[in-house]
């Protein structure tokens, strides 16, 4: 089924020219020993592409889902518990074994440094039975508000003397994690040798091609011009072109199921717009997502300043951070000199808030 609402595994079923790309710059990155950070907002197919690359390519990993935690300010060092775990656990020493337990919470500990010992310790010894183990985190930007244990300094320490381990990151708000990886005096040396990966939103030839597909296989008729409009309508963005077809594959037409996906898809960005506020915490934001929502013409800069004047006294740098922040989340866009909201389904849960 092409349908559905886990993340995909299978190479062959990754839809999209650059989500396949990426698996190979993952590779290519993995063997080369170097750190890798994967950009894109939600829903773009980020986890399909790391899951699909870990299933195809079958290297032993630590994987840690931090998406529960986005939009909190405090995160427990206890949320550290591996999601997924890629290796033969039995063939660890019993130390390490031990280590496994901690980080599992399988034992009660008392202090972060227990916890980060442990990690430590887990760390040096798959180094040592490895050519190459990857420790995988998922909405990678949460670690920056990881209470109890130093993520940075253990990161550095992987950097500089752990050199079979290879770290992956995604990040949904890539505002946010390439600030935590970006390189100055203050900040540790191995977010200097973190490559980028970035991966968007579908085409919206491919959003008509992963819908035909989907389609086509489990015997749905449709219309050209329903895949149209359901591209149109959903922006067109994996994770919500999924729902839809899901709808149409369990019988609904066209109209109820797209009415639907639509609904779903706002919920999600509302929840996604909470948690963005919850760290980015100005109103300026929500005003001026507003703005963009009243039109798909896009506002420039300048027409942009005038409009969020008739709601607050705004600084031209101020203005100018916001607008960097909300292109780093990936909740506008900007082209040919002017900026949009970069989702239909995100205009619509910004016209429900209040300015």
């Amino acid at each position: 089924m092409i349908f559905s609402e886990r993340p995909v595994s299978d190479i062959r079923k990754l839809h999209g020219e650059e989500h396949r790309r990426a698996v190979q710059e993952l590779k290519k990155n993995v063997e080369a020993g170097k750190f890798t950070a994967v950009l894109g907002p939600r829903r773009v197919g980020k986890t399909s592409v790391l899951r699909t690359f870990l299933n195809h390519y079958r290297y032993p990993y630590l994987y840690y889902d931090l998406s529960p935690y986005i939009g909190l300010t405090g995160v427990s060092y206890q949320a550290l518990t591996p999601a997924l775990i890629g290796f033969e656990t039995s063939k660890l020493s019993g130390e390490a074994q031990l280590s496994l337990g901690i980080l599992k919470l399988n034992f009660k500990v008392e202090r972060g440094v227990e916890f980060e010992n442990a990690m430590i310790n887990l760390l040096r010894e798959v180094n040592e039975k490895y050519e190459r183990f990857l420790l995988v985190f998922d909405e990678a930007q949460v670690l920056a508000f990881v209470r109890g244990v130093n993520m940075m300094g253990l990161l550095q320490m992987i950097h500089n003397t752990l050199d079979n381990v290879v770290v992956i990151m995604t990040g949904s708000m890539p505002g946010l994690l390439e600030n935590m990886l970006s390189p100055s005096s203050s900040k540790p040396m191995f977010a200097r040798y973190v490559e980028k990966i970035r991966i968007n939103r579908w085409s919206l030839k491919e959003g008509k091609e992963y819908l035909k597909r989907g389609f086509d296989e489990a015997n749905v008729e449709y219309l050209p011009d329903e895949l149209e409009e359901a591209v149109e309508e959903l922006s067109p963005v994996p994770g919500f072109l999924t729902i839809y077809g899901i709808h149409r594959v369990n019988g609904k037409k066209h109209g109820e199921a797209l009415e639907e996906a639509i609904d779903e898809a706002v919920s999600l960005w509302e929840r996604d717009l909470e948690a963005f506020l919850n760290i980015y915490n100005s109103k300026t934001y929500v005003r001026v997502l507003w703005i963009l929502a009243q039109s798909r013409l896009g506002f420039s800069w300048s027409e942009l300043k005038r409009e969020l004047s008739r709601l607050e006294t705004v600084s031209n740098p101020k203005l100018s951070r916001v607008l960097k922040n909300l292109l780093g989340a990936g909740m506008i866009e900007k082209r040919d000199g002017k900026y949009y909201i970069a989702e239909r389904p995100l205009a619509r849960a910004v016209l429900r808030m209040r300015v």
